[in-house]
């Protein structure tokens, strides 16, 4: 028996006489190299078992399936069942299950997720901490352009692999709802699990809130040996509450319970002053990052630092340097005289916190530039638009990733959230969104642009095109100036 088919229900449709060095696996046809093994999954979009011919020819010479097909090609054919929830056992197996030389941190929530782990990187030091989220998937010098917030089990074990060899100590994740429902993370267990918050998203994928819960739960159920209370909770958050209840571990928030607390003192332009509880020690400090959400975010990674039982007074003076990740809270300055923030907000949630936020260092108006994505849960649409409208002097609503559904449907579901029917300025062009926003601007005002944050990209219908708020934001800026400069 093949080793890598070690705790697998299969069968073998169709064997070769000559016995195979496998030399690797993968489950896209395009990367198949001579030696390979090839996985034909069933996805949402397309079937891998239409491409086993493709894999064949660029050298495959076992060919996993999930269905009992005719075995058309003169290579080895093996049915395994649940082969795509088996996926990251198999890879674990194949490549001799390099996880298990890692510390894993897995993080898990609504928001926060990324900004989390940048700050948990930068406590842990980036060049023995390999990341994987939604901005990228990083192991040491090495980037890797991430499609999805956490990656199918085979590249989560193949970055495994490729982290111990580099030399990688931890590897810190984001462990999102769907990776824990559709089993992508079943091969690890977690030295730390940690949980920010729950709230209103992927209801598409989910249905309920339970369920959605129930998805997050599971992280807390996937310890090591050793590690059960190893986790990491937001008691500020009624699921969080929940958790913590059952699951035990280090809880944090900014009310008065939890064993790492935090208190905004003041705001400052270029950061905040925050008082730090841990258990009965206090200490004052200066975080170059803004928002209240980030503070809830510095001591969740606080919490794991502890728990990794890294000195008291080191993650300490790491923290005042703590840096937010790209496109969170991004400030674009170009020596205007106005503000520009872009920032991921993708949920209700996280666009009223991050203009409650906006709000508290308020000095002019604030403009909010804000859409909603297309194919994804529609119940936060109207959410978001009061959010945007309660605590935004301007709205302009336009497009973000709009994908294959109806722009019009988008806008109809959004627009339903305005208490009135005037109090936004509709702009369907994102691009033109932008210069609206930049060209009303006067001294002092605030403007955020939500949705894309890191993201470079609009999708509008299944093409990808080249987008960057950022980009656009600097260039309008830039723009302005040049004409007032003539003026």
């Amino acid at each position: 028996m093949e080793k890598f088919l070690n705790g697998l229900e299969y069968e073998i449709l169709k064997d070769v006489v000559k016995e195979e060095e496998y030399t690797g696996i993968e489950y896209d046809s395009r990367k198949i190299k001579a030696g390979n093994i090839f996985v034909a999954l069933e996805g949402a979009v397309s079937d891998g078992h239409n491409y086993i011919e493709q894999a064949v020819k660029n050298g495959a010479k076992c060919i996993l399936v999930s269905k009992k097909i005719e075995a058309v090609f003169p290579v080895k054919y093996i049915w395994i069942k649940d082969l795509r929830r088996k996926l990251g056992v198999l890879a674990s197996n194949f490549y001799n299950w390099p996880q298990k030389k890692l510390k894993i941190i897995g993080i898990t929530g609504t928001n926060g997720k990324t900004t989390t782990t940048y700050l948990i990187e930068s406590i842990l030091g980036s060049d023995k901490t390999a990341r994987i989220g939604t901005v990228e998937y990083k192991i040491g010098d090495e980037i890797i352009e991430a499609p999805n917030t956490t990656p199918e089990s085979l590249d989560i074990v193949k970055m495994c692999k490729k982290s111990v060899e580099k030399g990688m100590e931890y590897l810190v994740m984001e462990v999102s709802s769907h990776a824990l429902a559709l089993g992508r993370v079943d091969m690890l267990e977690f030295d730390v699990s940690m949980f920010t918050n729950l709230t209103l998203d992927h209801l598409d994928f989910h249905k309920t809130m339970e369920d959605y819960f129930q998805a997050k739960r599971k992280l807390f159920t996937m310890m090591k040996k050793g590690c059960e209370k190893n986790c990491v909770i937001n008691i500020d958050d009624l699921y969080g509450k929940r958790l913590s209840s059952e699951f035990g571990g280090i809880s944090y928030g900014m009310h008065n319970e939890g064993r790492v607390r935090g208190k905004i003192l003041e705001f400052h332009g270029d950061g905040q002053e925050v008082e730090i509880n841990i258990d009965n020690f206090s200490t004052k400090i200066k975080l170059a990052i803004l928002g209240r959400y980030n503070v809830y975010n510095v001591l969740g990674a606080l919490s794991i630092a502890l728990l990794l039982v890294i000195e008291r007074d080191i993650i300490l003076d790491k923290i005042k340097e703590l840096k937010g990740a790209p496109g969170r809270y991004e400030l674009v300055n170009c020596g205007q005289d106005f503000t520009v923030i872009v920032d991921y907000s993708h949920t209700g949630d996280a666009l009223e916190n991050i203009l409650k936020s906006i709000n508290e260092l308020k000095k002019g108006k604030i403009i909010t530039v804000f859409g909603c994505g297309g194919d994804r849960d529609r119940t936060k649409r109207p959410i978001m638009a009061k959010a945007a409208e309660n605590l935004s002097d301007i709205v302009i609503l336009t497009s973000d990733n709009p994908r294959t559904e109806s722009p019009e449907q988008i806008f109809a579901d959004v627009k339903a959230g305005f208490a009135k029917t005037d109090d936004y300025f509709f702009e369907p062009d994102r691009e033109k969104a932008i210069k609206l926003a930049i060209n009303m601007a006067e001294k002092n005002d605030i403007i955020l642009i939500t949705g894309k944050g890191h993201e470079t990209y609009h999708i509008i219908g299944t093409k990808k095109w080249h987008f960057d708020d950022k980009e656009i934001a600097r260039r309008e800026i830039v723009r302005r100036k040049m004409v007032e400069n003539v003026n």
